[in-house]
């Protein structure tokens, strides 16, 4: 009797955990002297059990700044030290409850650990669910075949993310094949080569307003953050040549 009580605790702890959803990522580079990168992550995820805890897989390269869960459902006044938003996703507007999060990083097994104010469950997110991940990393060396690196001319930049190298770019919970989007925020005439497809560029809304938003997504496919294929070329002056 012991033992099968034993069993279904098991049972119970590994059934109840985040199924990631969908990956939307975001990096922007300034192409200056200080060599870093910004970075965005967000995990739409659904939700088996309840779940307070969650370890995200990123290297102790990238400093995680920040870890929030939003739920989009009926906002509940009255919770502390969670924020109350809006967030507008499939024509339809959502109230949302940001819960903040503890972090901690696990550098010897490349993860965060994150904790939140109260478990998700599936009635929790029954509409949305989404967890946010704003991070900074630093460009690597030429040819690092690690990260966001320089490439061969020193000027460009690539990635490798086989073989493991994905959360040295991007934290992830697991690398599962996902609908994909991609944004890389960078100035004007920067060029982006990738395996998505394309999506709408525009000027990015934010600061400084001097920046370019390029957009890519998976389509109706799914795919693996390790199969992304980027490089991101510096800005090329325009060369106008007389008649």
């Amino acid at each position: 009797m012991l033992l099968l009580i034993l069993l279904l605790s098991l049972i119970s702890q590994v059934e109840c955990g985040f199924i990631p959803k969908k990956y939307e990522l975001s990096l922007t580079t300034l192409f200056d002297r200080n060599d870093e990168f910004n970075g965005e992550a967000t995990i739409h995820v659904g939700v088996t059990g309840s779940v307070k805890e969650f370890d995200l897989k990123v290297s102790k390269d990238l400093n995680v700044q920040k870890v929030t869960f939003t739920q989009g459902n009926t906002v509940q006044r009255g919770r502390a030290n969670c924020k109350f938003d809006f967030f507008y996703r499939n024509n339809c507007f959502f109230s949302a409850i940001i819960q903040p999060t503890q972090i901690k990083m696990n550098e010897k097994e490349n993860k965060v650990h994150a904790t939140l104010l109260s478990a998700i469950t599936p009635e929790s997110i029954k509409e949305e669910g989404f967890i946010t991940v704003e991070y900074k990393g630093k460009i690597g060396k030429k040819d690092a075949k690690k990260g966001l690196y320089f490439s061969s001319n020193n000027a460009d930049l690539e990635t490798d993310l086989k073989n493991g190298n994905a959360i040295y770019l991007f934290p992830i919970l697991e690398d599962v094949a996902a609908p994909l989007t991609l944004s890389v925020i960078a100035p004007y005439r920067t060029g982006v080569e990738t395996n998505l497809k394309d999506g709408e560029h525009k000027s990015f809304a934010g600061s400084p307003s001097s920046l370019f938003s390029n957009n890519f997504n998976s389509g109706n496919e799914k795919m693996k953050i390790s199969d992304l294929k980027l490089k991101i070329n510096a800005p090329r002056a325009l060369i106008l040549q007389s008649s």
